[in-house]
């Protein structure tokens, strides 16, 4: 006669108690460890809802009770881990996520030549005081960086994808997370910082218009440092007490605990721009008033003043450009964590929103067109107005008193050469 499993319990209980004692073999059957602690879970759950159950009376209640509390954590621990890969594939290949990412990638990767050339060949040679020839070659340095940090954060997320056969694999590893989103997002605000060196150099170069081309190029460097400073030390406060805990998978998705600080910080330099942009209208409104009034300086002056006017404008098509950009970026970013999950009906519709950052990656390149456009329109009033201010009138009454003018002043030549 083949003997029967002891059971403690009766009926139904000793079917739940056999269960989960010799399940291995149900174990043996399943596809992973998350669902074998599942199973587990869910027949103990069951034994223990039993109306007539009784612990005291049950010497294996203990036991299972003792079962229970030391595979909770660990069936938790498992599911929290396999929801995170899960998530991670859906996004990734999410088809809005995954053509924002090609479409970031591709953007960078031609913006970056791009503004090496911009930079070798127009922005070094500019005719402008070299305190604004500094800050400029900064700022488009930066823009450049922050575009080749992109094009190597976004080539990451295209390409590993193709090489990666798991699901969480796509969870960006935290060390790298951890280098790669601070320089994005420290590449990303600094050429937030330097155009507020532009205004200040500016205004300093329209009050001191009949002298400043005799200045030392010294202020230029030292806002270029101070932007740069300010910058670092606003980012030490912000991601000091920073884990880095959440699901890496985007390198420009902020983790939750600085994601606050860093909202406010992107406020305060779209505040900023507004603000810078304001100052540049105000500026370009005093040349205007101040020109008549130069035109009866000397021609040295005419020629610095008319030189900063340009200048200016230059500088104001530069930063109100990455103002437009950089806004939609800000006012973008800062709705999808405030509309939250509910507003796009998923936790994957919300992270892919959360991931895609198209706007300031075209500025990258859109600023190249810009750069070289104003600079030629520039360039060609800039020769229209030295050629009408050095024309010397040949006929009339002017003209006799311009050539009475130009042989006396040679004859005083040859006089005091003679002496």
């Amino acid at each position: 006669m083949r003997p029967r499993p002891i059971a403690f319990f009766t009926n139904r209980k000793s079917e739940t108690c056999l269960k989960l004692v010799h399940g291995v073999s149900t174990f043996q059957k399943q596809n992973s460890l998350r669902d074998f602690f599942r199973i587990r879970s869910f027949h103990l759950t069951n034994y223990f809802k039993a109306p007539d159950l009784s612990i005291s009376n049950n010497p294996l209640g203990s036991i299972l009770i003792s079962f229970h509390l030391i595979l909770s954590p660990f069936v938790t621990m498992v599911e929290i881990n396999q929801t995170k890969c899960e998530l991670a594939f859906h996004v990734t290949y999410n088809p809005v996520y995954r053509l924002s990412q090609f479409y970031t990638f591709t953007v960078s990767f031609i913006a970056a030549p791009a503004l090496f050339y911009l930079i070798k060949k127009r922005i070094i040679s500019l005719p402008f005081h070299g305190n604004l020839k500094t800050l400029l070659i900064v700022y488009f340095i930066s823009v450049f960086i922050y575009a080749t940090v992109l094009c190597f954060a976004f080539g990451y997320h295209v390409i590993s994808p193709f090489f990666i056969s798991s699901a969480c694999g796509l969870i960006v590893d935290k060390t790298v997370f951890q280098i790669g989103h601070i320089l994005t997002l420290f590449s990303l605000t600094s050429p937030m910082i330097f155009p507020i060196g532009f205004t200040i150099e500016r205004f300093i170069a329209t009050g001191m218009a009949s002298r400043y081309e005799y200045t030392p190029t010294r202020l230029g460097p030292i806002l270029a440092t101070l932007s740069l400073i300010s910058n670092i030390v606003i980012f030490y406060f912000i991601f000091q007490n920073e884990t880095f805990d959440d699901i890496f998978i985007s390198f420009l998705m902020l983790p939750s605990t600085s994601a606050t600080q860093f909202t406010n910080y992107l406020w305060s330099l779209f505040g900023i721009k507004v603000v810078n942009i304001i100052c540049n209208l105000i500026l370009i409104i005093v040349h205007s008033v101040l020109k008549p009034k130069y035109q009866k300086s000397s021609l040295s002056t005419k020629y610095a003043m008319e030189e900063i006017t340009q200048s200016s404008k230059f500088t104001f098509i530069i930063t109100f450009t990455h103002l437009l950009f950089f806004g939609v970026y800000t006012i973008c970013s800062i709705l999808v964590r405030v509309l939250g999950q509910s507003f796009f009906g998923s936790l994957i519709n919300f992270y892919v929103a959360r991931g895609i950052n198209c706007a300031v990656p075209t500025y990258n390149l859109v600023i190249v067109i810009v750069g070289f456009y104003s600079l030629h329109h520039l360039n060609s009033r800039r020769s229209k107005e030295v050629t009408s201010n050095i024309r010397i009138m040949a006929v009339g009454q002017q003209g006799a008193k311009n050539y009475d003018d130009a042989i006396t002043s040679q004859w005083a030549t040859i006089t005091r050469g003679s002496v």
